[in-house]
């Protein structure tokens, strides 16, 4: 149930609630610089009423393209809030992408900063993509020509309230709010549309059985065009009313540093950032003393990382969760001994439903290892103008199925035991190897190639490339690293890269991706 405030499942309710009930907490810090949450409100009013006047429609999507910030939440807010839909895109994505990823969604206009890597390009790349109407600069990005992020929270403060309260009267939970890209095995990203129920609904449930409160403190370092950033840890804090901190890049030193001089009450980051922040060189004196809970979840998590987490704070959460549903859909109980957080990833709330299924999808008893499908509220509106795509992943009955592999419990808990998509997972972030095969396959010198991902002990694994070169060519593996980079975001580039005579193949004629892999995963025990 939602909690009595919230009358609506929408995200722009959600803050309304929070900004009457906590108005002079502080809510977005970041750099010295503290907006409570009533300011918050009044920002997103402003904004949301430029926006309008832009002639931002309701359903049209709007891009993104900044690090954590106060002001990419704010925008989320804003956008959500006349009933737009926020598009993220990645700070570390190259020209190419965006402008692959841009014409899949078409955003009519898009919030831009200078400050990092290919956002010196963007002009290029808005030539591209037509559908973009208008550019707003943050932060530091501010042409001559362009409007700026605090250009419109001035000209909107001006503007009267009523058209935004005409826009509002028109809204729908089910109406879209986020497009968070996710891989596909196609080698395409798929854009996942999440709406306000299924976030809300989401995040309601998550800080219930995980619980959130108004007097928490939360670091914000997470990439926040993912559901990780922008919704588990961004909107769970605007939910309780709690303070969120933003780090614009994660730093390990910087971020135990913050940890001690905000009094942090919650941690909530991937495994690999734990990893970094135990081999930093001021953590043998770092003061986690107000830390009350760390939430580790979007990767597997190795069992010695485990516990040296579980040092962190009286209490750690171990969840699952995926794009498709907004952000966690299990978490260990608060207080879960080790054992527990080694071998399970907790249970559902009472909201979703979870069963595991065979590959004809026929559910599995308890015990038994499958593919996880999960249904409920949480579950995405469909894939962004692919109902194809969309019909692949939800069944009609409502059933999504995960590609991820796991075994129930007979208390109800699951254990993640792998995955079915052909995926791996660096740093916390989602990489499919179809989409690096098929760009570098782009390049004239190399005639064959096959991507696996390498167990690696801090980012969980990294990339490894296996290169047949076209014949005749001379190639280089400093040719095939300066090629990545132009196309393919820094956490895509593969760290290891192996040319090949030949790919090792299957009596079907398949790539043997097990062959190439087996060399590099620890020997098995009698």
């Amino acid at each position: 149930m939602l909690p009595s405030r919230f009358t609506r499942r929408h995200l722009s309710d959600v803050l309304a609630a929070t900004a009457r009930e906590f108005p002079d907490r502080p809510g977005l810090i970041f750099q010295g610089d503290v907006l409570t949450w009533q300011e918050v409100d009044a920002q997103v009013n402003a904004l949301a009423k430029a926006l309008l006047e832009l002639g931002v429609d309701r359903g049209d999507r709007v891009g993104i393209f900044c690090p954590p910030r106060p002001e990419y939440l704010i925008t989320c807010l804003a956008v959500t809030r006349i009933g737009a839909i926020l598009t993220g895109f990645n700070v570390h994505y190259t020209a190419r992408e965006i402008i692959e990823y841009g014409r899949l969604v078409n955003p009519m206009a898009m919030f831009t900063i200078s400050e990092l890597g290919v956002a010196t390009q963007l002009d290029d790349v808005l030539a591209e993509l037509p559908s973009i109407v208008h550019r707003i600069g943050i932060g530091g990005d501010g042409l001559p020509t362009m409007l700026t992020f605090d250009d419109l929270l001035s000209i909107g403060a001006a503007l009267p309230d009523a058209p935004l309260g005409q826009r509002m009267a028109q809204r729908e939970e089910e109406d879209g709010a986020l497009i968070v890209f996710t891989g596909g095995t196609t080698g395409m990203p798929k854009p996942a549309l999440l709406s306000h129920k299924n976030i809300v609904a989401n995040i309601t449930a998550q800080n219930r059985e995980v619980g959130f409160r108004h007097d928490d403190r939360l670091i914000q370092h997470l990439p926040m065009n993912h559901v990780s950033g922008c919704v588990l840890i961004s909107v769970g804090a605007l939910m309780a009313g709690a303070a969120l901190y933003f780090m614009d890049r994660f730093r390990p030193v910087e971020a135990l540093e913050l940890i001690r001089e905000a009094r942090i009450t919650i941690l909530g980051q991937v495994p690999p950032m734990f990893a970094m922040e135990t081999l930093a060189p001021n953590f043998p004196s770092a003061d986690l003393s107000s830390l009350r809970m760390t939430i580790v979840a979007g990767a597997p998590t190795p069992p010695t990382l485990m516990v040296r987490i579980g040092q962190f704070a009286p209490i750690t959460i171990h969840g699952y969760g995926l794009t498709e549903t907004g952000g966690m859909v299990t978490y260990t109980a608060p207080g879960a001994e080790l054992e527990t957080l080694l071998h399970s990833a907790g249970k559902a709330p009472s909201e979703v439903e979870m069963r595991i299924v065979d590959e004809e999808r026929v559910p599995l008893s308890v015990g038994k290892i499958g593919e996880i499908a999960l249904r409920g509220d949480f579950v995405m509106s469909g894939y962004y103008g692919d109902p194809a795509a969309t019909a692949q992943q939800i069944d009609a009955d409502g059933w999504l199925y995960t590609g991820d592999l796991g075994r129930l419990h007979a208390d109800g808990s699951v254990e993640i035991t792998g995955r079915s998509k052909e995926m791996y997972i660096s740093g916390g972030y989602n990489v499919y190897p179809i989409e690096i095969e098929t760009y570098l396959q782009s390049h004239p010198a190399i005639a064959d190639c096959a991507c696996i991902g390498r167990p690696d002990p801090i980012m969980g694994e990294q990339g490894m490339v296996f290169i047949v070169p076209a014949p005749g060519a001379n190639l280089r593996a400093g040719d095939v690293r300066e090629f990545c980079k132009q196309g393919l975001a820094r956490y895509k580039n593969p760290r290891y890269i192996e040319f090949v005579a030949e790919l090792p193949r299957t009596d079907l004629g398949k790539i043997d991706k097990q062959a190439l892999a087996r060399p590099f995963l620890p020997p098995v025990t009698e």
